[in-house]
């Protein structure tokens, strides 16, 4: 879909204490979402992956009632952004661009924009608060995630996984 059909509901800003190494790893780690991310994931299933991109089957809660969909995350280590796409199922046509600036030693500063295709202007400022503290919370716990393997690795443990 192209960006310009879709309305730019907000745009989320912070600086992790994470090297793009670390970032690049968590971004195409698609397994840890049920894992770390319960309150958001329920399954994840591999449907196709690169070196650069993967695609999967999702399922979102509620458990009882869970809602499904398709989504791309295509890299662009190049330009240091990487887009995430819904492309089948709830929020269908939704776009996630992620742009990277590597700060000082092993931080990140990061600018993630939400754009969502065919969304009324009364309901936009509250899709855009909700993406909001959804990313507030994934990049949290992402964070902890990536600090946890930097000290691994630090120590020596070349093989960690977290």
């Amino acid at each position: 879909m192209s960006t310009s059909a879709l309305t730019l509901v907000a745009t989320y800003r912070r600086r992790v204490p994470s090297s793009l190494e670390r970032i690049w790893e968590n971004v195409m780690d698609w397994e840890h979402l049920p894992w770390l991310h319960h309150q958001s994931y329920l399954s994840v299933k591999l449907l196709e992956i690169t070196a650069d991109s993967w695609r999967a089957a999702i399922t979102m809660p509620p458990a009882e009632r869970p809602k499904g969909a398709i989504i791309e995350v295509v890299c662009d280590r190049l330009n240091l952004s990487y887009w995430s796409r819904t492309l089948e199922g709830i929020g269908a046509g939704t776009e996630i661009f992620t742009r990277l600036a590597p700060g000082e030693e092993r931080t990140t500063d990061v600018t993630v924009e939400f754009r969502v295709p065919t969304v009324e202007h009364a309901k936009a400022d509250a899709l855009g608060a909700s993406f909001i503290r959804l990313y507030t919370l994934l990049w949290d716990q992402d964070e902890t995630m990536m600090s946890r393997r930097q000290k691994q690795l630090d120590r020596g443990f070349h093989d960690a996984r977290v």
